[in-house]
């Protein structure tokens, strides 16, 4: 059965992500992410392997105790305001990366922009750039 430390998890979906038997749900509403991790008598111990933030542990089976659900506000792209990650993600993110590598050259904080976000303004620069050397060349 699973034990959550609900103060390290990250509300990242890995445990869900990769268990075998489906045993831990998650459900992403709007602005809301929740994780509930169904009674389990298998001790695959997948989900602890997977967790970035170690907040799993395998503890006997007990019917008696309550199944483990946490949730997490969403947090919102600075660009075009849809929810796409929790707090404890992005805290975790930044705190990996060196500061020199959380903003592009253009000044924009990559770790607050969804990943659609980033795909569309990575397209328009490469684009740009593709642009301005063709017509360099023809010059």
């Amino acid at each position: 059965m699973i034990k959550v430390d609900a103060d390290l998890c990250l509300g990242c979906k890995s445990c869900s992500n990769v268990c075998p038997s489906q045993k831990i749900v998650c459900t992403d509403t709007g602005e809301m992410r929740s994780l509930h991790w169904k009674r389990c008598k298998e001790e695959c111990d997948l989900c602890l392997e997977f967790c970035p933030g170690r907040a799993l542990a395998l503890v006997p089976y007990d019917e008696s105790v309550p199944e483990p659900e946490v949730s997490f506000e969403l947090v919102a792209c600075k660009i075009c305001q849809s929810r796409y990650a929790t707090e404890p993600m992005l805290r975790r993110i930044e705190s990996t990366l060196p500061a020199n590598m959380q903003k592009d050259s253009y000044g924009l904080e990559w770790i607050r922009v969804c990943p659609l976000c980033r795909r569309n303004i990575e397209a328009q620069r490469a684009t740009r750039q593709m642009v301005l050397r063709r017509s360099r060349k023809r010059a």
